[in-house]
């Protein structure tokens, strides 16, 4: 969500020939005035009113038109006037919005808010630099001026991977994981349970090693002590076949 700034109110301060609003956009990177029907969006973020009203509102096509709930009536347009109040420019660089005396005047928006009292013309002056750094929006022959100051879009970058609680509850599940970490770091690796089947194997691999190392002893007991493998092949299939499969 963007920050709002009270930029002051409507007034006719400076040259004016009724209440209104002179609206500039200026480039900073060439210094030159542009036209603000033909960069509307640098303009979007305005409010106006009580209750905050949007100055313009997207059409159809995307572009941005006056929004009828905000009420303003667009009496002077950018470019050369041919008949100029008395000490005002012959050419106008910007657009005249006018409202009723008084109306309050708010920016939705990252940026650098700059009041300027007492401007020549342009009276009281609302200069406020976009967040980007790329245009200054001014605001000639406001009645009053709101207070200086910078605006951060207080929006995240990055969408949250993962739900979002508040800060103490993020603490604690931090804990939580923590002292759960520490715990299975202390245990012992717990051991695989032996089966019947895997205590044979250990004792018939035993007894071939037992074989391997003494031929004649193996033979021997072979002969006398093992009931289950003397002259039974069937059985010794089995039985091996049980083991190994």
């Amino acid at each position: 969500m963007a920050g709002i700034t009270y930029l002051g109110q409507v007034g006719s301060t400076g040259v004016s020939t009724g209440p209104h609003k002179h609206v500039y956009v200026k480039d900073l990177s060439t210094g030159q005035y542009i036209d603000p029907s033909t960069i509307r969006s640098a303009l979007a973020g305005v409010r106006v009113g009580e209750q905050r009203v949007p100055a313009l509102i997207k059409n159809k096509e995307g572009k941005y038109d006056f929004n009828p709930q905000a009420g303003i009536s667009l009496t002077s347009k950018y470019g050369p006037r041919s008949a100029p109040t008395k000490g005002a420019s012959s050419f106008h660089r910007g657009e005249d919005w006018a409202l009723p005396e008084g109306t309050p005047v708010y920016f939705e928006g990252s940026g650098t808010y700059k009041p300027l009292a007492n401007q020549g013309g342009y009276g009281n002056l609302a200069a406020f630099t976009t967040g980007d750094n790329k245009y200054e929006l001014g605001f000639g022959h406001m009645k009053s001026l709101g207070k200086a100051g910078a605006i951060a879009s207080t929006a995240s970058t990055a969408a949250p991977t993962q739900p979002q609680g508040g800060t103490d509850s993020r603490a604690e599940d931090i804990i939580k994981a923590f002292m759960y970490g520490a715990q299975l770091q202390g245990r012992e690796p717990e051991k695989p349970k032996k089966t019947i089947q895997d205590t044979l194997k250990e004792q018939l691999v035993g007894g071939l090693i037992s074989q391997a190392l003494n031929p004649m002893g193996f033979l021997d007991s072979y002969r006398t002590n093992d009931p289950l493998l003397m002259g039974q092949s069937s059985a010794t299939s089995d039985y091996l076949n049980g083991l190994f499969g």
